[in-house]
């Protein structure tokens, strides 16, 4: 067969692959960060109880599945990669789906109206206080309309429609209603059953009719928590080690958490004297600027603030390069209590145990250790760190944790503060 003819016969599967490695460049060259922020935002767990408390409230079952793609995304090629996946189900169901309801559509606007639900969730997934519940959900009512459409009888349709709405809206929320178009004609019933499903679930779960009508994962209180763009960035390149990266990314910062990064990168390249570098630095960033917390190290002094989740994991990390172990404690705590959902975060999980083990805190270190055993990524991390808490003086085997330990114990701790 000719290109000519195979271009001709395939142009649609053609033109969405190449719109696939668009999104993967978009992903991984222009907003590596943002699938980033979103790992560290969360902490999936292969555990009985974690399953249960999910599929508990209307859309778990979605936010189960985002959460578990989500882990893969601490790797920014993973995040990239799976975003140019998710584009590509989304065109695929989108496009089936348009066949059945619009049969008669010609091929070419068929087409592009199939890009309009990939478009969508694309612009979705660049709001950080969005998590992948939504999308997930989208795509679990796309596959089930896509069922209840392929049932030749609409008698036959409508009673399994009657019966699925209960279903996928537990599973996937509010997204569920749009099941309803699938029987046109008896959109008043089954948007009826739809509303007792969300009336009802008010009751049984402890949110308000509010939430659960908006969605209870659907989206986080602002992205004010998340942090800026600015933030998130330099935070992905504070723990990738990236200093060159971070000047010549920043050379005007705006923010107070990327400045004292900045300052910390011109310490690293040997810009500036460790003097110069005490003197300079701030531990970031103003959120309740009428009480700051103050903390006393090297006979120094530090205003503390702790703006979002990016800032504070800022701190967190500065902090730990400084040997501050107290104050990079409570940032990496205040990072994971920052989590708009009350999620927990692996990251700072493996950080606070990081910081346990150095200050002698064993029984602490031993229940995150405990925790981060049922995850996919930190679960080797965790196997490792393990036996540090069983003969302390394997520390002395890693220059990092002892050096930073013989500081802890050389300044006074202010983590109470």
């Amino acid at each position: 067969m000719k290109l000519t003819t195979l271009i001709h016969k395939y142009w649609e599967q053609l033109t969405v692959a190449i719109l696939a490695v668009i999104v993967f460049c978009f992903w991984f060259f222009l907003y590596p960060f943002i699938p980033v922020v979103r790992e560290m935002s969360q902490l999936f767990l292969w555990t009985g109880d974690y399953l249960t408390g999910r599929l508990s409230v209307p859309d778990g079952a979605a936010q189960y599945l985002g959460e578990f793609v989500a882990q893969f995304f601490l790797n920014p090629v993973n995040g990239a990669l799976t975003y140019a996946v998710l584009f590509v189900i989304a065109w695929l169901l989108s496009s089936k789906l348009l066949r059945l309801f619009f049969p008669t559509i010609r091929n070419n606007v068929r087409f592009l109206l199939s890009l309009v639900p990939p478009a969508v969730l694309w612009y979705v997934a660049m709001l950080p206080h969005i998590p992948l519940t939504p999308t997930m959900a989208a795509l679990l009512v796309m596959t089930a309309g896509w069922g209840l459409m392929s049932i030749p009888s609409k008698r036959i349709r409508l009673v399994v429609l009657c019966a699925a709405i209960p279903v996928m809206y537990w599973l996937t929320g509010p997204m569920a209603a749009l099941l309803t178009l699938c029987c046109v004609r008896w959109i008043p019933l089954t948007a009826t059953l739809f509303a007792a499903c969300l009336i009802g679930s008010s009751y049984l779960t402890p949110y308000p009719l509010r939430q659960v009508a908006t969605g209870i994962d659907y989206y986080w209180s602002g992205m004010k928590e998340m942090g800026t763009y600015e933030e998130m960035e330099c935070d992905m390149l504070i723990r990738q080690q990236e200093w060159g990266k971070i000047l010549r990314r920043f050379p005007s910062p705006q923010s107070p958490a990327v400045r004292s990064a900045v300052i910390l990168a011109s310490y690293k390249y040997g810009q500036i004297s460790y003097q110069q570098l005490m003197s300079t630095i701030v531990v970031p960033v103003t959120r309740y600027e009428s009480e700051p917390s103050v903390f006393c190290v090297s006979d120094l002094h530090f205003n503390v603030y702790f703006g979002s989740v990016s800032s504070a994991f800022i701190v967190s990390e500065l902090a730990s390069l400084l040997s501050w172990s107290a104050i990079s404690q409570r940032a990496a705590f205040e990072a994971m209590e920052y989590i708009p959902n009350c999620n927990k975060s692996g990251r700072a999980l493996k950080h606070l145990t990081e910081i346990c083990i150095i200050t002698g805190q064993y029984p602490l270190a031993e229940k995150y250790l405990s925790i981060l055993d049922e995850t996919t990524f930190y679960h080797r991390w965790a196997e490792k760190m393990r036996p540090l808490i069983d003969n302390p003086q394997l520390i002395e085997h890693e220059p990092f944790m002892k050096q930073s330990q013989e500081k802890y114990h050389e300044t006074q701790d202010f983590f109470f503060i």
